[in-house]
């Protein structure tokens, strides 16, 4: 009688474990150069978890094996990001093979462990550090021998060796560094640690050193050598060479000039650090012409000053004492120097022509011209090239008088080598009146300098923060409209250049001119407008010709002056060198660091910078494409900018 009940227990397990996958075969460059710490490289693994029942409920924990070695040298979990299925572990990694330990469990305690293996490996060719050319002079062979092994007898060789060309040795993260070295043209052999010069090789010699590492990565520098044939008398009867060397008045190496020879054969070589060319393997008998060329950065040089001498020249109170200095202030090249001239020069000055409308750079002028009047050079046609008839014999004199076009005072830069001289004595300043800015609101700053009569011309940019202030109107007082350049004032800067004219007399306020601002925030005049270097370097002239620095005195007590400066790389993108321009108002060690988009770091570089604009030249050949940032640091300065290598 009743009925009866009962409970059926139904348990179901989950015995299945996690599937973990990832990418075989995982490695990772490194393009460090931070060898104590054994140069590591940001590494990125992906991988996935395959789970059954309970995928919300997984506990993952991540373990190091650095180098492999299957000590476990910690829990990493932190480095884990990823939602399931997909996770990711991303950290710094020094360069061996290393695994990540990878744990799943899953609800139900089903677990699983894997080890993931990859490998940071070193991408970075080592950088060799050359010295800028070597002559060497070639010993007979007695009795003659194939000295060089291709075949033929030599009658004079001498060895040189890729250790010779080291400036200074370099490290590198596997392990040491050696060198080879091969002519310009062949084929690296990291073997080839030496090679042999005879009467085959060319006078002026390219050859490229390679630094190679413990992987293989090798990067090269090119120099040359000077194969001098003074003892052996090397039988090239029907062949000679052209020769010279490019030079300022003042017996400055202008380095760099695309020399070019023309006639019976055509070839084209750029002048060394010496200012020397030399062409080689020519065939007696023929004509040639040998023409030199160079027409870059304009602005090399060429300063307010320049307009000062060029003025006092055409008043005729100081004449320029040399025809050279002549043909540099021929800017505008009608073969005289006027007025003209120096509205031309002004306008390359303030950045709104970017070259010169109607000459070159640089002009050269053969050597060994002597002009017929120094005071008049144009009263005949002086030459630019020099032609060679009838070539018999080597000529090793065939130079030329560089003269780059608006710099009369002859500071420009013509090599690598030549130090840059900016000694500036004393300050020349500009009285503001400072104001507390309204959004909204106009206001006039006028522009005073009590020492106005006591230099001879000032050049500078003004910088005003284009977020906090527009400019509506410019009021010209001593300073005209020709003083001022506007093309690039929507980036907030303003270029100016004024010189003296003649005997003037100027009031001690007077008004060199003024801005009308419209404020477009609140905020302090003297952290807005300040002067820069970046388009026209900020310098004066006092009546001695004194160089001296420029600033802006505030009548609230404030002197804001010329400050570090870090430039846009040009050509920007680039694809096998570009430079780098900074300027530093007083000598100061910096320091460049280049590194990816990663953060991850590529090259550091290091220079004595002199006071004034100085410039940095980097190579393709060093750097990884894509998008780098090269950041200037000095003891008191940090900037930063973005680059593309193509």
């Amino acid at each position: 009688v009743g009925y009866w009940q009962y409970t059926q227990v139904i348990k179901v397990y989950d015995n299945v474990d996690p599937v973990i996958s990832w990418e075989d075969e995982l490695s990772f460059c490194s393009y460090s150069s931070d060898i104590d710490a054994d140069c590591p490289t940001e590494v990125s693994i992906d991988f996935t978890i395959d789970e059954n029942c309970t995928p919300e409920d997984l506990t993952i924990t991540v373990f190091l094996d650095a180098n492999s070695d299957g000590v476990l040298e910690g829990e990493i979990t932190d480095l884990l990001s990823g939602t399931y299925p997909d996770y990711n572990v991303t950290g710094s990694f020094p360069l061996g093979s290393h695994q990540l330990g990878i744990s799943v469990k899953d609800g139900c305690g089903n677990s699983v462990g894997v080890n993931i293996p990859f490998e940071v490996v070193d991408c970075k060719a080592p950088s060799p550090i050359c010295i800028n050319g070597l002559a060497i002079e070639l010993m007979p062979v007695v009795p003659a021998a194939d000295a060089d092994g291709d075949g033929d007898e030599d009658t004079g060789a001498m060895a040189i060796w890729a250790s010779d060309f080291i400036a200074s040795p370099v490290t590198d993260c596997t392990g040491e560094v050696k060198y080879s070295i091969n002519r310009v043209g062949e084929a690296p052999d990291e073997d080839q640690t030496g090679i042999t010069l005879t009467c085959d090789d060319d006078a002026s010699l390219l050859i490229e050193i390679w630094a190679w590492d413990g992987l293989g990565n090798g990067d090269f520098c090119e120099t040359y050598v000077l194969v001098q044939d003074n003892m052996v008398q090397c039988d090239n009867s029907d062949i000679a060479s052209v020769a010279g060397f490019i030079e300022t008045e003042e017996t400055t190496p202008v380095e760099n000039v695309m020399v070019e020879l023309s006639g019976n054969q055509f070839q084209t070589m750029h002048s060394m650090s010496n200012g020397g060319y030399r062409f080689e393997g020519m065939e007696t008998g023929f004509d040639y012409t040998v023409t030199p060329e160079l027409d870059v950065f304009p602005l090399n040089g060429v300063t307010t000053f320049d307009l000062v001498l060029m003025s006092k020249h055409v008043l005729g109170t100081e004449p320029l004492d040399s025809p050279y200095k002549r043909i540099a202030a021929d800017v505008n090249r009608d073969g005289r120097v006027t007025a003209m001239d120096a509205i031309q020069l002004r306008r390359v000055i303030l950045n709104i022509d970017l070259k010169f409308a109607n000459n070159t750079s640089w002009r050269f002028v053969a050597a060994d011209y002597v002009f017929p009047n120094p005071e008049n050079p144009w009263v005949e046609e002086f030459p630019e090239l020099i032609n060679i008839n009838n070539l018999q014999e080597s000529l090793a004199e065939e130079n030329f008088i560089g003269v780059k076009v608006g710099d009369i005072n002859l500071s420009a830069r013509a090599n690598a080598l030549q130090a840059e001289s900016r000694n500036a004595q004393g300050s020349f300043l500009m009285k503001v009146s400072d104001l507390d800015l309204r959004a909204g609101n106009t206001y006039q700053v006028d522009f005073r300098a009590e020492d106005l009569r006591e230099i001879q011309g000032y050049q500078l940019t003004l910088k005003l923060d284009p977020a906090a202030v527009s400019v509506q109107d410019i009021g010209y007082g001593v300073a005209k409209a020709e003083n001022f350049g506007w093309r690039l004032a929507g980036e907030g800067l303003i270029s100016t250049s004024w010189h003296q004219h003649g005997t003037a007399q100027y009031d001690v306020d007077q008004v060199l001119f003024s801005l009308e601002l419209t404020a477009l925030k609140d905020g302090k005049l003297s952290d807005i407008l300040g002067v820069s270097s970046r388009v026209t370097p900020a310098e004066a002239y006092d009546r001695n010709d004194g160089l001296l620095n420029v600033g802006i005195a505030y009548d609230s007590g404030s002197i804001i002056g010329s400050t570090v400066e870090l430039y846009q790389n040009v050509p920007n993108p680039f694809h096998t060198e570009t430079t780098i321009g900074y300027f530093l108002p007083e000598a100061a060690d910096v320091t460049f660091t280049i590194t990816d988009a990663a953060g991850r770091l590529v090259k550091v570089l290091r220079a004595a910078g002199e006071q004034g604009r100085n410039e940095l030249k980097l190579k393709r050949n060093d750097l990884p494409a894509g998008v780098l940032f090269y950041t200037l640091t000095t003891s008191e300065f940090t900037a930063t900018r973005s680059m593309f290598v193509e």
